[in-house]
Formats: structure tokens, C-alpha cells, sequence
């Protein structure tokens, strides 16, 4: 295929935020694109990076993997050194690869344009330099991202922290007000070396000449629209957006079929309650003790992905259980502490009839593509947002009521909510609507559908971009 039909994809080191781009690799495929990845160097990402890499290249035959050399090791002013906030290190490796980006795009993987990841806003320059069309993948939803355009501009035109405004609400145009304390820890404390340059990469984002985001039209109607008018961003222009999602992995794709799966076959329709909290998410041994006597006392069935603590082994987690809890329950109930479970294909069990969530974007795609209602459970980073959104916005799920940022939910509250979403009359009117999203979801990229045409938008503005670009050099020259 000739390489001006090529695009090369840049994703960041979390396996939450590679697994979107690739299924837009997927996507870019289908659409008959060439594809490369640039992948940042293995030293720097977790085995499961490498694993994901390695299943997505086994499903995509003609996806060129490329693995982009170490880079010089950056100065302890960069972030990158250990004692750094993690997202400092990370914002530092990837921009430390940008001089082996540019290598690669000056090379025989020339490309029609570069889709870097959210955090990736470096890459930019390296596109701009190269007279490349750089465009963005935000990994997560379109209101997270119209809040995120905006919190430059929003800190900048105040004279405190965050913090220091709690649970007040914050608004920001055409998202739903949400305390100021849901947003990112990393931003709520004005001054620090985080939350300058997480404003700094919130602020490159508007750089991009377009920025796909893993969501779709209907899921998001306020937040999408506010971000399609051209005046958003009152002191620049706003990149086109293209609502592109859901990107998802199918829950079918598995080689081998966990056991987990065929526990789910013999229980009843919609009667599982199925707990995890992410690929990372893991709840302090005091909440796996309350929450293991919430389920208990709820006589609800259950599967739950238990997660040990950090820098323990997975079968740590099972002590944390009380005594007799998985004897007690062995009638209806599973506890899973792999390191791994098919998420996606729990969801779509006919089993599964709850999701109690940690509400990162991509569990959230998957519950809504499966048409699972949510418990929603935040931890960290933008599951806070998620959750206003997913409860006030679309009310495709419930929350956990009285429940704040490092608080301990106590059992007979884990008993209530679980019986709520399983046995009211409030289950009735959430699973309407997400059954809804559902069918929304499905029809996003079938021809004709919102995903499927911004696609094609996107690709429209790739090529223009392209002559743009030419003409451009053309006349430099």
C-alpha cells in the first residue's frame, strides 16, 4: 500500500489507553489504511502492554508494530526521575521520544498523518515540524474533554487552589455542574509541578488539527455539541472533534474461554451482580472486608474480581476476605483474583445483570455497548466526572450515596445499593436507558450511523490537511 495512505499511531504507556488506539488501528484498517504503531520503548510499560500489543497484532496481520529506540536519559528536571508523580514520568518519556518519532515519520513509515494519544500533545510539534496533519485520541468521554479544553482558562482566572472550593460546584459550558472536588486530584492544588503541567497538556490539546474521542452522538449529546461550536474556546479556535467510539474490544476474541464464564451459564438471566474495579484498581483491605459483607448480606450472586493490594501477590487478596465469607457464599458467588478476567464478555453474559464500577471510560463503553446498568464506584483520576455524567447526564447508573474521595462505604450501605440495582424500581428505569444506549451504541457504526460518519470526516480532513500542508511548502520554498 503506498505510504501516503498511511497513518502512524503514537499511544502512551497505559494498556487503559493503547487499547482504544488500537482498536482504532483496527478501524483505520478496515477504512484501508496502512498502519503503523510507534511503540514507546518496552523498558518503559508494564508486561500487559506487551501482551496486548502481541494479541492485536496476531488479529491484525497487516498492522506494522514498530518499537521506537530507548531514549536518552532524560535530566531529573524532566519528571522522569523516580520520585516524580507518576504522570510526570510518563509526560516525560513520551516526550523524550519525540526525536525517534520524527525518525520514523521522516523514514519509510511516512504517513498521511499522526494520531498521537491525549497525552501525547508533544507529538504535535513533531507532526507540525515534519508538515505532518497531527491529530489527538482522547481516550475518554467528550465531556471529560470539554471540561479539560476549558480548566487552563478556569484556573488561570483564579487566585486559588481548587481544593480549597470542596465540594462546590464548578461549571464549565455545556457540561452538567460538578463538585470541584471530583476533579483530577493532579489539578486541585494550584502552583505544584503536576498540576502546571497537566494544564500545560490540557492546553496542547487545542494545538491538534483534530481530536478523535472514544465516545459516540447520543451518549453524549450536551458535551458533544458544546464542543462543535467554534466559540468554545474563546481565545483560540476549536479543533474539529470526531466522535469515534465506541472503541472496544469484542468480548468473543478471547482464544480460551475463562471459567468464570461458564459459572455465568448456569446462573440465571440478569441475576449477577459483577464487581472489578479496572486493571488497576484495587480497594483498601478495610473496604474488601465491608464490601464482602455488604454482598453477603444482600443474597445477591455475584462475580467479583478481586484485586490485591500493590506489590502483592494476586492470592493475597483472598486473606483480606473474612473468615468463612467464601464458604458462606459458594452457592452463589465466585471470587476471581487473577490478574486478568474478560471483562467485556462478562458484561455481555446474559448472566450479568450489574456493574459495580470504578467508572474508567472503557468500562464504561463496555457496560453501556452490553446494555449492564451501573453501580458507580470511583477511585482515581476522571472517574469522578464519569460518574456525575453517567448518573445526572445520561442516568445509566446509580451512585454509591454518601460516598467522597477516600471515604470507607460501611456493609449495610454495599447491602442497600446492591439490592437497589438489583431488586427496586429504580433497576427498572436505568436499565431502560442504558438498554437504549445500547442499541445507540450499535447502530454508531453501522453506515450511515454518527461514528461511522465522522470517520469518514476525519479522513475528508486528512487529505485536505495534506494538500494544505504541500501548498504550503510549496510556497516556503
Amino acid at each position: 500500500m503506498a505510504a501516503a495512505r498511511r497513518v502512524v499511531l503514537f499511544p502512551s504507556l497505559g494498556v487503559g489507553h493503547l487499547a482504544p488506539m488500537l482498536e482504532l488501528a483496527a478501524v483505520c484498517i478496515r477504512h484501508g489504511l496502512a498502519v503503523t504503531v510507534a511503540v514507546p520503548d518496552p523498558a518503559t510499560t508494564a508486561p500487559a502492554f506487551s501482551a496486548a500489543l502481541r494479541k492485536y497484532a496476531s488479529r491484525l496481520p497487516s498492522l506494522s508494530v514498530h518499537p521506537l529506540p530507548p531514549p536518552p536519559h532524560p535530566p531529573a528536571s524532566s519528571g522522569a526521575d523516580a520520585a516524580a508523580h507518576p504522570l510526570l514520568r510518563m509526560l516525560a518519556v513520551l516526550r523524550a521520544h519525540a526525536p525517534a518519532l520524527g525518525d520514523l515519520l521522516r523514514g519509510p513509515h511516512a504517513a498521511r498523518a499522526l494520531v498521537a494519544d491525549m497525552f501525547s500533545v508533544y507529538a504535535l510539534d513533531v507532526a507540525a515540524e515534519l508538515g505532518v496533519p497531527g491529530y489527538l485520541l482522547f481516550c475518554t468521554g467528550a465531556t471529560n474533554l470539554a471540561v479539560f479544553l476549558r480548566l487552563p482558562r478556569f484556573c488561570a482566572g483564579s487566585s486559588g487552589s481548587l481544593r480549597e472550593l470542596g465540594d462546590a460546584p464548578v461549571s464549565f459550558p455545556g457540561v452538567r455542574p460538578l463538585p470541584a472536588s471530583h476533579l483530577p486530584e493532579e489539578v486541585l492544588d494550584r502552583g505544584t509541578d503536576i498540576s502546571a503541567a497537566m494544564l500545560d497538556a490540557f492546553d496542547r490539546m487545542a494545538d491538534a488539527r483534530g481530536i478523535l474521542v472514544n465516545t459516540f452522538d447520543a451518549l453524549e449529546g450536551p458535551g458533544v455539541a458544546a464542543l462543535r461550536d467554534g466559540r468554545y474556546l474563546s481565545n483560540r479556535a476549536t479543533p474539529p472533534v470526531y466522535c469515534v467510539g465506541p472503541l472496544i474490544t469484542d468480548g468473543g476474541a478471547e482464544e480460551e474461554r475463562h471459567p468464570c464464564l461458564a459459572w455465568l451459564d448456569a446462573q440465571p438471566e440478569r441475576s449477577v451482580v459483577f464487581l472489578c474495579f479496572g486493571s488497576r484498581g484495587a480497594l483498601s483491605p478495610e473496604q474488601v472486608s465491608e464490601m464482602a459483607t455488604g454482598l453477603e448480606r444482600s443474597e445477591q450472586r455475584f462475580l467479583w474480581a478481586l484485586r490485591a493490594p500493590a506489590g502483592t501477590k494476586p492470592d493475597a487478596a483472598m486473606s483480606l476476605l473474612p473468615d468463612g465469607f467464601l464458604a458462606r457464599t459458594a452457592d452463589r458467588g465466585v471470587v476471581v483474583t487473577a490478574s486478568w478476567v474478560p471483562q467485556v464478555a462478562v458484561l455481555q453474559h446474559a448472566s450479568t445483570g450489574a456493574f459495580v464500577t470504578h467508572c474508567g471510560w472503557n468500562s464504561t463503553l463496555e457496560a453501556v455497548a452490553a446494555g449492564v446498568p451501573m453501580v458507580c464506584w470511583p477511585l482515581d483520576a476522571e472517574q469522578w466526572m464519569n460518574k456525575v455524567f453517567i448518573v445526572e447526564e445520561m442516568k445509566i447508573g446509580i451512585e454509591v450515596r454518601g460516598y467522597k474521595p477516600g471515604a470507607l462505604v460501611q456493609a449495610d450501605i454495599v447491602d442497600a445499593i446492591l439490592r437497589r440495582i438489583m431488586e427496586s424500581d429504580a433497576q427498572q428505569g436505568v436499565l431502560e436507558r442504558v438498554m437504549a444506549m445500547k442499541e445507540s451504541a450499535a447502530a454508531a457504526w453501522k453506515e450511515g450511523g454518527s461514528s461511522c460518519t465522522a470517520f469518514a470526516e476525519f479522513l475528508k480532513d486528512m487529505e485536505e490537511g495534506n494538500v494544505a500542508m504541500a501548498h504550503s511548502n510549496q510556497v516556503e520554498t
